[in-house]
């Protein structure tokens, strides 16, 4: 267990170690957060795009944006509506 209380995991494949932050995911709608998925496991921040689409599909409401936290710390911000404008765009490729 981590110092601030979330635990890592570790898994092991082809006998290299990997390790697994946990995530969080929300939707805003203004800075009120109307849902949220705590704690999910991802091997990497460029792991999070395909869960931020399918969040995006499922919001029914306009002006939303999707928020991801590693640590307590905003990683990824995205308006649901860029999210699925641009799906497959390779956002680390642009940094």
């Amino acid at each position: 267990m981590r110092m601030d209380g979330r635990s890592q995991f570790s898994t092991r494949w082809n006998n290299e170690e990997d390790v697994v932050e946990l995530y969080d995911f929300e939707v805003l709608r203004g800075e009120e957060v109307i849902a949220a998925e705590r704690s999910i496991p991802l091997s990497c921040p460029k792991a999070a795009w395909p869960k931020i689409i399918r969040l995006a599909k499922s919001l029914n409401m306009p002006r939303c944006r999707i928020r991801v936290k590693e640590q307590g710390e905003t990683i990824i911000l995205i308006g649901a509506a860029a999210a699925l404008r641009y799906p497959d765009y390779d956002f680390f490729a642009a940094a």
